[in-house]
């Protein structure tokens, strides 16, 4: 204004509530400087659009959307401000519906702005950002197809008759990603048949002017005699929320006040709407409330449109059964984002499509588990946790999902380690995606997968704690003793392999560590030998020997220690020589213990003991044990009885 006397003012703003606000702020500076404020943007009557672009009596700034950047001309134009900024027709990633997101202008646009001014003398442009921000924008903008839902195009195609592999050719190619999106989910909502035919359900869809979820959602109402909701539910979410809370604080936390539950949150806009209709759609009234009056204008507008091109429905269910009618026609709209609660009463989601989510706690939905999660706030989409914050979410049941896609639930059976029960359990599932629906549980019954199940279970916990038995140590040191002594018996061979018992063969049969534990893992090895091998490990090896007096003694066969025995030195009386092994080659070493159970002699030479060290023990023990018997040859004493008691 200080630059130029005279000339009017254009000025590019990203949206009607950018425009409200920069007309609230310039009111003062227009009173001094007797300006005309001009807004021009779509949602005007056209009365007021027509107001913007003619002269005026002064001096006029108009505050603009895009639609001035190309679409009308404006007389008198001397001076452009650009914010740089634009509202751009896309559709939210998350819920696929159409919508409006503020980006930057590409330079084309950004230079198609500044040419606005001077188009009939000199004129000037400021932008509102720097010139490294605007060298740095493409070059022109990306065509819309490239970043829309086709969802909506290829059902219109389909509704041509056009062949759509060979008879449609784009100015702009759309990828071949975004196509395979949209005909799976004109297929997942029913408007495409297997083969990619148009259904009764599609052609309905293209008489509704409606996003196909949200037509989806309509049909299913008129099948389910809740015509009037759903048609109110679509125009709700076509457009944008009508409360005013939510364009500032999604996901704020809930007050003492904002206590609200409920089965949907969709049920809660419906409500909040009705409200604006008793209060007549008063401006004033509505704010006081909370609720936007254009967004509940632009609501009201499109369900009268709806009305129109609704058809009658089915009759209307039981007053009981309306709520759930609307909760499966809302279902229709939106079965990729059905969600499961990761734990009971939490707020973290999991998806059908296996990615997680975070519930909102603006969300009425508090205690149902599954739910369709319908839309995210977009202002921050990710969570601390990595997942969306869903704002809008409805309740569902497993049986809807039953009941209505059928085709996309899946009955598994499976083999899963429970580690709490320490067992294989056969797990019977159904899912819709990556939720579990029902699930129920039962031990296995052995067979091949229950044993791969326990191996892997095992490779996780460590085999020692399963193998760490005596009788396994005595078993491989036995087989080792044969091998050393019998190295060109025709079993040699199988006796070295029977030394290391595998995984899979330990849990054969098995479905639990319990019975690894039950388990004797000798029973096993031994089954690989032959029956050869078997008798020579019985004789060349024995677990015990007897003795003169009657007592089997145990032989301890231990790694690195040669094998070895302990009894009381009188229960050798009689022997002229001790126990060997393999067939005499190996003798047993042997703990000869006095009454107190402590070894007096520890000797392989059993009859060298009884004529070098034997009388001069013979001396010591009846001095300290004068009511045992000591005869002073022991090869030839008779052994006193076994006992019974506290032997060893």
């Amino acid at each position: 204004l200080r630059a130029d006397p005279d000339g009017d003012i254009l000025v590019f703003l990203p949206g009607a509530a950018e425009i409200r606000r920069a007309e609230e702020a310039l009111a003062e500076l227009a009173r001094e400087q007797n300006l005309f404020l001009a807004p021009l943007h779509g949602d005007l009557p056209i009365a007021d659009q027509v107001r913007a672009v003619e002269r005026a009596q002064k001096r006029k700034v108009v505050l603009s959307t895009n639609v001035a950047e190309s679409s009308v001309t404006i007389e008198g134009v001397t001076g452009v401000v650009d914010s740089g900024l634009a509202r751009v027709a896309t559709h939210s990633p998350w819920s696929g519906l159409p919508s409006l997101k503020t980006a930057k202008v590409s330079r084309a646009s950004s230079t198609q702005r500044a040419g606005r001014a001077g188009r009939t003398r000199p004129g000037r442009v400021l932008r509102l950002y720097t010139q490294g921000d605007f060298s740095a924008r493409p070059e022109h903008d990306a065509p819309e197809i490239l970043r829309a839902d086709l969802a909506e195009t290829l059902l219109v195609l389909h509704g041509s008759g056009l062949d759509l592999q060979s008879g449609v050719r784009w100015l702009v190619p759309p990828p071949n990603a975004h196509l395979d999106a949209g005909r799976e989910l004109l297929g997942l909502l029913g408007a495409l048949d297997e083969q990619g035919v148009l259904t009764p359900i599609g052609r309905r869809m293209l008489e509704l002017p409606l996003h196909p979820r949200l037509a989806r959602i309509a049909i299913e109402g008129e099948r389910r005699g809740v015509t009037e909701e759903t048609r109110l539910v679509a125009a709700l979410l076509g457009e944008r929320d009508i409360r005013l809370s939510t364009r500032t604080d999604f996901g704020r936390q809930r007050g003492p006040a904002d206590t609200a539950t409920g089965p949907s949150d969709l049920l809660e806009l419906v409500d909040s709407f009705e409200l604006a209709r008793s209060l007549g759609f008063d401006a004033h009234r509505l704010r006081a409330h909370g609720l936007d009056a254009r967004s509940v204008s632009a609501v009201a507008r499109a369900e009268r449109q709806l009305a129109r091109a609704s058809k009658a429905g089915a009759a209307a269910p039981a007053p009981e059964r309306r709520e759930e009618a609307l909760l499966m026609a809302f279902l229709t709209g939106f079965p990729d984002r059905a969600a499961r609660r990761r734990k009971p009463g939490g707020s973290d989601l999991i998806l059908q499509n296996g990615s997680t989510a975070k519930l909102s706690p603006s969300s009425v939905v508090r205690s149902e588990e599954l739910m369709i999660a319908v839309d995210v706030d977009e202002s921050t989409t990710r969570t601390l946790s990595g997942g969306a914050n869903v704002r809008l979410a409805s309740a569902i049941r497993g049986e809807w999902l039953l009941d209505l896609f059928s085709d996309r639930v899946s009955l598994e059976e499976s083999h899963s380690f429970n580690a709490e029960a320490e067992r294989v359990e056969r797990v019977s599932r159904m899912t819709f995606g990556a939720l579990v629906l029902e699930e129920s549980r039962a031990q296995a019954a052995p067979g091949p997968e229950a044993t791969r199940v326990l191996v892997e279970a095992l490779a996780t916990r460590g085999a020692q704690e399963f193998l760490r038995s005596d009788a396994l140590t005595t078993w491989k040191e036995r087989v080792a003793l044969l091998c050393r002594y019998y190295p060109k018996a025709d079993f040699a061979t199988a006796l070295a392999n029977s030394n290391e018992l595998e995984w899979h063969e330990l849990c054969d049969g098995l479905t639990s560590f319990a019975e690894l534990r039950a388990l004797d893992p000798v029973s096993k090895l031994g089954a690989r030998l032959p029956a050869s091998a078997c008798r020579l490990l019985e004789q060349a090896t024995p677990e015990q020997v007897r003795l003169p007096g009657g007592r089997q003694v145990p032989i301890h066969y231990e790694p690195g220690k040669p094998p070895w025995m302990e009894s009381r030195l009188q229960d050798f009386f009689g022997m002229a020589d001790g126990p060997r092994l393999c067939e005499g080659k190996l003798a047993v070493t042997l703990h000869l213990l006095a009454p107190n159970a402590r070894a007096v002699q520890v000797t392989t030479d059993l009859a060298g003991f009884w004529e070098r060290h034997y009388p001069g023990i013979r001396r010591e023990l009846m001095r300290r044990y004068p009511r045992h018997s000591w005869p002073e040859d022991g090869r030839h004493a008779v052994p006193p009885p076994p006992r019974t008691r506290g032997a060893r």
